[in-house]
C-alpha cells in the first residue's frame, strides 16, 4: 500500500505571502476565477484529511460563519485549544509524530490548509510530499510568509505549471 501524501493547497501574493498582516485573505477576493474554482473543487475531491494550526482554523471559522471541511477528517494543532463545536479533533501532541502515523494509515491525500509554523516543521522532518501554491496577480508588500523560519536548502521537483485566468498555479515534489 502507498503511502499517502501530504500536500499544501494554498494562495499566496506574488511576493509570497499567505496573508496581509492581519492574517486576512481579502486580497484573494478581489478575483473572479471560475477556471480557479473549478482546479479547488478537483483537488478537495482528491482529500479526505484536512489539517491546520490554531489561527488557520478560527480565520475559517470567523470567515465562513461554519467549519468549511465537515465532510472530511479534521484536525486541528493547538496548545491552546481543547475542543471545538464541529467534527474537528484537536491534536496537542508531538505533530510530526502524529503526521507520520496519518500517512501510513490508509486514506486518500491530506491536505495542510494552514499554519506557517506546522508546515515548516513538517517540511523540516520531511513530512511535506507535494506543493501546490496558486499565485494570486497582486503585490502585499507585507504579511504573512509561507516559510515562518529559515529553511536549509529544501530541493522541489516541479511538476506542473498552469495558467487559470490571471492565476498561476505551481505544483511541487518535495524532493527527499
Amino acid at each position: 500500500m502507498a503511502e499517502r501524501q501530504v500536500i499544501l493547497y494554498l494562495a499566496e501574493s506574488l511576493d509570497g505571502f499567505i496573508a496581509e498582516k492581519d492574517g486576512g485573505t481579502g486580497f484573494l477576493s478581489k478575483f473572479d476565477s471560475s477556471a480557479q474554482d473549478a482546479a479547488y473543487q478537483d483537488f478537495y475531491s482528491s482529500i479526505d484529511t484536512v489539517l491546520m494550526g490554531r489561527m488557520t482554523y478560527q480565520r475559517k471559522l470567523h470567515l465562513a460563519g461554519t467549519y468549511p471541511y465537515s465532510d472530511k477528517e479534521s484536525y486541528v494543532f493547538s496548545t491552546t485549544l481543547h475542543d471545538t463545536d464541529d467534527p474537528t479533533t484537536v491534536v496537542a501532541g508531538n505533530i510530526p509524530q502524529f503526521v507520520r502515523q496519518l500517512k501510513e494509515k490508509k486514506g486518500k491525500g491530506i491536505w495542510l490548509v494552514g499554519g506557517a509554523d506546522i508546515f515548516t516543521d513538517l517540511l523540516k522532518e520531511k513530512l511535506i510530499d507535494k506543493l501546490i501554491i496558486t499565485i494570486a496577480p497582486v503585490l502585499l508588500g507585507d504579511g504573512v510568509s509561507l516559510v515562518a523560519s529559515n529553511l536549509t536548502d529544501i530541493p522541489l521537483k516541479l511538476l506542473n505549471a498552469k495558467q487559470n485566468d490571471q492565476f498561476v498555479t505551481l505544483t511541487y515534489e518535495v524532493l527527499k
